[in-house]
């Protein structure tokens, strides 16, 4: 046998059990990807370009500055908050109005984040949408919560909600037309 040849039967064996190895090193590190994806919750986000912080936050902000509140609850996998967030929230004069006139909030109804409601209390997210707000709990998504500064519930609006329709609801509240009329007669007028 000549040397050569028995040099290349030596390093045919390693140079296998390498590419198994770098194979199987691969194949982990792509499950272990899979596995972190999966195992990650999803989350729910609010719209770009408006100041949406936790409820939390948003209640110091609102009190702080002594502004109207927007809670907005939306979750993940809402098709029809993704069709608010490409047809309404995109308006550039709406997210400019928001973000001056109101403290925003925004709670994903199926996140276990803990925060501090008005009365002081802690709970998550998913259990503050079951509670009752004006009389019954968020049944679904998007519902908007419009508060006034004293951080009083005025009106809860549920489903899409067009860009003329959110302009008239920041309107009512910000003006304070709501301690002369009620939303039905404010909106009947315009």
């Amino acid at each position: 046998m000549k040397p050569s040849t028995a040099y290349k039967g030596m390093r045919h064996p390693a140079l296998i059990c390498r590419a198994i190895f770098a194979t199987i090193l691969a194949a982990l590190a792509v499950a272990l990807i899979i596995a972190l994806v999966i195992a990650t919750p999803a989350q729910a986000a609010p719209p770009d370009g408006y100041a949406f912080k936790n409820l939390t936050q948003a209640l110091q902000t609102a009190k702080a500055e002594a502004k109207p509140m927007l809670l907005y609850f939306g979750r993940y996998g809402c098709s029809t908050c993704r069709k608010m967030s490409k047809e309404v929230f995109t308006d550039a004069a709406l997210a400019a109005r928001m973000n001056a006139d109101f403290a925003l909030a925004y709670v994903d109804t199926e996140s276990g984040r803990r925060i501090r409601l008005p009365s002081g209390e802690r709970a998550t997210e998913q259990q503050f949408a079951t509670r009752s707000i004006l009389g019954a709990p968020i049944l679904g998504t998007p519902t908007f919560v419009y508060y006034d500064a004293a951080q009083q519930p005025l009106f809860k609006k549920a489903g899409f909600q067009s860009i003329e329709r959110m302009r008239e609801y920041a309107r009512y509240v910000a003006g304070g037309h709501y301690r002369a009329q009620s939303l039905a007669e404010y909106m009947a007028a315009r």
